[in-house]
């Protein structure tokens, strides 16, 4: 099964992505006790990272080593967060 993305819509994703993850570090610089907005950054940088490769690969075949080193850091980030996840039910604070 071959899946088709519209060219705009993974650019369109990036830029939603990279607005959530700007706003919910805003919100975590000022709430620093809060875990569900550090977990919510992190996830939604993960899936950030994971479309900026996405597109990357897609539209600029020259630069795919590029494209596949934002996919590796958009999977340690998502390791992070599952990190964070684990550490916060372990110690309480979730």
């Amino acid at each position: 099964m071959k899946v088709v993305l519209e060219k705009g819509l993974l650019k369109i994703l990036h830029k939603f992505f990279s607005l959530t993850t700007i706003i919910l570090a805003v919100f975590g610089f000022f709430n620093i006790e809060n875990w569900f907005l550090r977990i919510s950054m992190q996830g939604s940088l993960s899936l950030m990272m994971l479309f900026m490769g996405m597109h990357t690969i897609s539209q600029e075949k020259e630069k795919y080593q590029l494209g596949y080193l934002h996919i590796g850091a958009s999977a340690f980030i998502f390791l992070v967060m599952l990190f964070t996840i684990f550490v916060g039910f372990h110690t309480g604070a979730l």
